[in-house]
């Protein structure tokens, strides 16, 4: 008898443990930063990183591109509650994050070997640059909102 009572309250409560994960998944999702603010950062950026290599001196203008991304986000921030900071956290420099961010930083070096002059090569490489940049922000963006769910589940217990 004791069995039987005992299974539907661990059931009720595995199924509590479900919602409160979906909930903090949700609102993890929700709080994040507009995908196309990451979209418009990737296409800019690699056609800055491509340009700047090709026409150095017109190339450092589109770099003034950024200000009105700066203030999208700045009036996108303003509107939304201010998220805890997981900048002093030591478990995120351990986690698949630093990863991405580092194969990020050996993209952008790779790149520089790869000197396009002819506008076909120009376009190839602003492509490539843009679908490795989108690839590498969605994986950072992914590992960033995981770890902020397994942390606020730390901080709960």
């Amino acid at each position: 008898m004791k069995s039987r009572k005992a299974q539907p309250d661990r059931q009720d409560a595995l199924q509590l443990l479900e919602s409160i994960s979906q909930d903090s998944s949700q609102m993890v999702r929700a709080s994040d930063s507009p995908r196309g603010l990451f979209t418009c950062i990737a296409a800019l950026s690699s056609i800055c990183l491509t340009l700047i290599q090709a026409y150095p001196p017109q190339g450092f203008w589109l770099l003034l591109l950024y200000a009105p991304l700066a203030v999208w986000y700045w009036l996108w921030k303003r509107n939304r509650a201010r998220s805890r900071s997981l900048v002093n956290s030591a478990d995120l420099y351990a986690s698949s994050y630093t990863g991405y961010f580092f194969l990020t930083i050996l993209l952008v070096n790779c790149l520089r070997f790869w000197d396009a002059s002819q506008v076909d090569e120009l376009i190839a490489k602003i492509v490539v640059t843009f679908i490795a940049a989108m690839f590498l922000l969605a994986k950072l963006r992914d590992s960033y909102n995981k770890f902020r769910v397994e942390d606020s589940h730390g901080q709960s217990l």
